[in-house]
């Protein structure tokens, strides 16, 4: 037993991690069943549980649990700020129009989630307009615990956030007028920008968010008749927005009375439960238009919805007129998903989502070890990588045709000089093991190792997965890679215990946010 007791639960933790009992989006025991195996009191079980979350072994999700965190060696990727603004050109258009071969990468891949108990009707009609209030009620409550202030009147809702997106555009703007976005981005906002005419100028996003003197200069200088902001955990780099950020650009907003529309289709997927807020809630004056939905690879279980803002009289006519509405089935079913105690809640599927990346991210650091580094992700269904090579179609055609279901290439999502070094990998795909193959044949060609890589049968499922990479033993190059992760667990434990690191040094970097840093750094967000 160790010196003071509550380290006991911390020595029961380690034991379990190297003999592979515990692996990375695993659940913890409850509180009260370690107190009881192990024989402390409750409080010693939760001490030890608060140091284990302190130094980031594992994570508290409320109403979910504890579960246990993947814990990187390699430095996390820091992701920048971009110090000028991009306009597109025809050059671009190309590109941007490729980014739409990679949808499913987009949305999530799961087989049963958004699939309805009920039987979908050969002959099931779509309801006409807005659909059924008691539906739209449940999406308002549901934006109420978003902050987000709205009537169920207002709300429209649909089958294809991508065709509320391109109805607002074409309503809000001309051929030929200049859109503001923000990236890296969902790059279905910048082709469908460049697809209806508009001239796109884009500014990069960081850990802090957008320089905003850089965004002011842009409003006073260009001509922007539109302004397309992404949400919380925007695709793909998972980043939180800071309070401090959503406020000043409302202020901006306000000063300038563009017309703005803020994409959320991520805001679910949080990593860490609790209430978000978003550009929309602290809107005031109803600028803001935002579209928001749940998005399935079966495109009968996509479901959207939109808040027009000030813009509902234009609007209203446009979303009319697009025949975007839901069916009854797909009403019930969003009615379903957006129920916190539901089978199918978007909450149980946000804490899916996080077990799955826990494991990816695990078997990504074993995979490919240095030759790639992850932005630290609070959300979102993918992570944001930068890779030791350039990755494009011209150097890796293989992985760009075949797994569009599960990555899309940086430069599709950023126009600055380095995104070809930078990959979005899908987190809610069931196995990544055959994409992560390729690409360890790309960064690590010398080594020939991917044969043995794609003889493991990992099993990474975004329900309630397994971690398959401890049972293989059918030869010596499954049991290193079988090891791998568990060994480098091992090694941390012992460098703990033997050397005195700081907490910088033992925990996986995570950005703090520090509001000086926005009076400092040229008033980041």
């Amino acid at each position: 037993m160790a010196d003071f007791l509550y380290k006991g639960v911390v020595d029961w933790f380690l034991e379990q991690v190297s003999q592979g009992v515990l692996n990375p989006g695993d659940k913890m025991l409850s509180l009260r069943a370690l107190s009881k195996q192990l024989g402390l009191s409750l409080n010693t079980v939760i001490h030890g549980y608060e140091l284990l979350t302190k130094d980031g072994w594992i994570e508290s999700r409320p109403k979910s649990g504890y579960f246990v965190c993947h814990r990187s060696e390699v430095k996390p990727a820091l992701l920048l700020a971009g110090e000028s603004l991009h306009v597109s050109t025809g050059q671009d258009t190309k590109s941007a129009w490729a980014c739409l071969a990679h949808h499913g990468a987009l949305v999530d891949q799961a087989n049963a989630y958004g699939q309805s108990s009920s039987k979908q009707e050969d002959d099931a009609l779509p309801v006409l307009g807005k659909g059924h209030l008691a539906v739209r009620e449940v999406v308002n409550d549901y934006l109420k615990d978003m902050g987000i202030k709205s009537r169920a009147s207002q709300l429209w809702l649909g089958r294809s956030p991508l065709a509320m997106l391109t109805q607002s555009i074409q309503t809000l703007t001309e051929k030929g007028d200049s859109v503001l976005v923000i990236t890296p981005c969902d790059p279905r906002l910048t082709s469908t920008l460049q697809s209806l005419g508009r001239r796109v100028i884009t500014i990069s996003a960081g850990d802090r968010g957008v320089d905003l003197d850089l965004a002011i200069r842009c409003l006073r200088d260009e001509p922007i008749k539109l302004i397309v902001l992404p949400g919380q955990f925007a695709f793909p780099a998972g980043q939180l927005i800071s309070n401090l950020s959503l406020r000043r650009w409302l202020a901006i907003i306000e000063e300038t009375q563009l017309p703005v529309i803020e994409w959320d289709l991520c805001s679910h997927l949080a990593y860490r439960s609790g209430p978000l807020l978003t550009y929309k809630s602290l809107d005031q004056s109803d600028h803001i238009v935002y579209i928001g939905g749940v998005e399935s690879k079966t495109s009968e279980m996509t479901m959207a919805w939109c808040l027009p803002g000030r813009h509902h009289e234009v609007l209203d006519g446009a979303f009319l007129a697009a025949d975007m509405a839901l069916n009854d089935v797909q009403q019930a079913c969003l009615s379903d998903m957006l129920k916190i105690n539901s089978k199918s809640s978007v909450i149980r599927r946000a804490r899916d989502v996080w077990a799955n990346a826990e494991r990816i991210k695990a078997y990504l650091d074993e995979q490919l070890g240095d030759q790639i580094s992850l932005v630290s992700s609070k959300g979102g269904m993918a992570l944001w990588m930068r890779l030791a090579k350039p990755v494009n179609k011209e150097t890796m055609p293989a992985l760009i045709a075949s797994f569009r279901h599960v990555i899309v290439p940086g430069g599709l999502l950023s126009l600055e000089q380095d995104a070809d070094h930078w990959l979005a990998l899908n987190v809610t795909v069931d196995d990544v093991t055959s994409a992560v193959s390729l690409l360890k044949d790309y960064l690590l060609p010398d080594l020939g190792m991917s044969e043995a890589a794609s003889d493991i049968n990992v099993e990474v499922t975004s329900g309630l997965p397994q971690d398959a990479l401890t049972k293989q033993e059918s030869s010596t190059e499954d049991h290193v890679n079988a090891t791998t992760e568990l060994s480098a667990d091992q090694q941390e434990v012992e460098t703990s215990r033997d050397k005195s690191r700081s907490e910088e040094e033992r925990k996986a970097p995570e950005p703090l946010y520090n509001p000086m840093l926005d009076l400092i750094n040229h008033d980041f967000g």
